[in-house]
């Protein structure tokens, strides 16, 4: 049962947008170039296979045209691909505020997603094959009720992605302010 003490001090006043804090101000700090490299070796790995795929169906292919056509098709969207990954690497960022984690990525659809410290369950970081070869790791911050990570941030280095994850991990504790 609710005390009389807490009924009189309660308020709920009202919130403008415009007096919230903008994340559009933010600086966000980019992630490593490995990433792209990355990426495009991930990108040229599969059009090799598609290339050898190709050329076996192309030989055995009677019809020239359609053997052109797919040929086509498949050089114009891994050059597409390998664009994309360029335009997609100036967009990822990151940025630590005082209460939350802020997240971008999306060069066609930009999308910033905002984290608050005292939503997430927990923060990992993890490395796939590749990234060990590069050098690189992914900073993985989970909520409550979410399958997977609520934002996964790629690119960072090893040390990077762990001094962040002690920090988020302090904010957790409130072990600073």
């Amino acid at each position: 049962m609710a005390s009389i003490e807490n009924i009189e001090n309660f308020s709920n006043e009202q919130v403008f947008a415009e007096s919230l804090p903008r994340f559009e101000t933010v600086d966000f700090q980019k992630i490593s170039k490995k990433f792209l490299t990355k990426s495009l070796i991930k990108i040229g790995l599969w059009f090799l296979l598609f290339a050898i795929g190709w050329g076996i169906m192309a030989y055995f292919q009677p019809n020239f045209l359609i053997s052109l056509f797919i040929g086509i098709f498949m050089v114009v969207s891994f050059v597409f691909l390998i664009i994309s990954a360029f335009l997609a690497q100036k967009k990822y960022g990151y940025a630590l505020r005082e209460k939350d984690i802020l997240y971008q990525r999306g060069y066609i659809i930009h999308k910033v997603t905002v984290i608050p410290f005292n939503r997430i369950q927990h923060v990992s970081t993890s490395q796939s094959l590749l990234d060990k070869f590069f050098k690189i790791a992914r900073l993985k911050l989970f909520t409550a009720g979410g399958h997977g990570s609520d934002i996964s941030i790629p690119g960072l280095t090893p040390e990077l992605a762990n001094t962040l994850k002690e920090a988020v991990a302090k904010k957790l504790r409130g072990e600073y302010e």
